[in-house]
């Protein structure tokens, strides 16, 4: 079942892309999540590469802030085609991913400690 999710990508300490999904009650909902926490981010001095709000129908356990390297061993393929229209692909072990950060649409290779809910 679709929903409207904020998908995160920050950069974490180590170099490495970290995606964040978290559902929202309805889009305009979802627009002033990321603002507040975009917001948040980058006054603590974190880079947000890309926040969009969107429909998803992929559920991934709930954010766990805090979650250390090891935590976020869960590798998932996040494709941007614009505004709003993303799609996150989890990856399995040895899954080959090529970022094309500077492509249309963008893809990005990431690690998350949110796992997909089945």
């Amino acid at each position: 079942m679709l929903k409207i999710a904020l998908m995160m990508l920050t950069l974490t300490a180590d170099g490495a892309v970290r995606l964040t999904l978290s559902e929202a009650e309805d889009l305009e909902d979802c627009q002033g999540a990321m603002l507040a926490v975009t917001s948040v981010l980058e006054a603590g001095g974190y880079t947000v590469l890309a926040a969009e709000c969107g429909p998803t129908d992929l559920t991934l356990t709930p954010f766990n802030h805090g979650a250390t390297a090891a935590e976020e061993s869960h590798l998932y393929r996040v494709k941007i085609a614009g505004e709003g229209a993303y799609s996150v692909t989890p990856l399995a072990a040895g899954d080959a991913c090529t970022p094309a950060t500077e492509a249309s649409p963008t893809v990005w290779c990431t690690r998350s400690s949110q796992a997909v809910v089945e």
